[in-house]
């Protein structure tokens, strides 16, 4: 058996990637003078680097029209993910954001239920219920639920990748897998592009300024972060995979705590992330 095939590998460098991802990210975007050049600076940087695995996988396309008009749509969707991403990290810890991004989950479960007539279970209600009541544990304070715009743009984040990914199921095996990545971030930059008048001078600005470095990495790790996760669920089961995944919350509160020095409400945030991985089990759970 060739291990760099095996689900569990892929399933460590994902977790690995992901936490670094997390953390790299918001160094790069702190200091960002504008969150849209920041976001296609990542994602032109992310769709290079995966560029490099290509020569690893089949050269394919699919030869149909609709899985292009399809992926098209979809990057429509993480366009507004990536760029509503870039000023929801950029004013929230890495601890906050983690648990909130789980959200996608819930709005990927309602999609199910609703578009793709997935059969309903209890199972699925508790989980999303759960992942729910985590991030109402994580924003309750002095009595009432505190949310603020960015907290707000976080939660439209999760929908708009729920929605690309339901858009998006099953096209990526049509493609070159590194090739099909590169494109979800090459496509959606150009979308950013356009929608906010960047100019080449915006984006060169950012990737020139002091945080160079986090960028690049960002760019790198959020490469990694698709790739692995992708050859996780093409190598594994679902049921498996999925909430090994979900311990990434985890991952990312803890490092958080340890070296960016986010240390308030940490237990909090720890028992929100381990009601995040409970409730994603439960999700997939028949």
């Amino acid at each position: 058996m060739n291990i760099f095939n095996t689900w569990q590998l892929n399933l460590i460098l994902y977790l690995i990637s992901i936490v670094l991802f997390f953390q790299f990210y918001k160094l790069a975007v702190k200091n960002a003078k504008r969150d849209g050049a920041a976001a296609v600076t990542l994602q032109l940087l992310a769709g290079t680097s995966v560029l490099f695995l290509a020569p690893f996988f089949a050269i394919k396309f699919p030869t149909e029209i609709k899985w292009y008009l399809l992926l098209a749509g979809a990057c429509v969707f993480y366009a507004l993910n990536d760029r509503l991403q870039a000023t929801a990290r950029k004013h929230l810890q890495v601890s906050v954001f983690t648990v909130i991004n789980q959200l996608n989950t819930v709005f990927l479960i309602i999609y199910g239920i609703a578009i793709f007539k997935d059969p309903f279970s209890f199972t699925k209600l508790l989980g999303a219920a759960v992942i729910i009541g985590a991030n109402v544990l994580l924003r309750y304070s002095n009595g009432k639920i505190e949310i603020n715009k960015y907290v707000g743009m976080a939660v439209l984040a999760a929908v708009a990748l729920a929605t690309a990914i339901s858009v998006d199921i099953g096209i990526s095996g049509l493609f070159n897998l590194p090739i099909y990545i590169m494109l979800t971030f090459f496509i959606p930059a150009l979308f950013i592009v356009f929608g906010e008048r960047i100019k080449i001078s915006d984006v060169a600005t950012e990737f020139n300024g002091q945080d160079r470095k986090y960028y690049i990495l960002t760019g790198v790790f959020w490469a990694l972060t698709i790739f692995f996760s992708l050859r996780s669920f093409q190598l594994g089961s679902v049921t498996t995979v999925v909430p090994l995944q979900a311990t990434n919350v985890l991952l990312n509160v803890i490092v958080a705590y340890l070296f960016l020095g986010e240390r308030k409400d940490g237990l909090k945030k720890v028992i929100a992330a381990l009601m995040v991985i409970l409730g994603i089990y439960l999700t997939i759970l028949n």
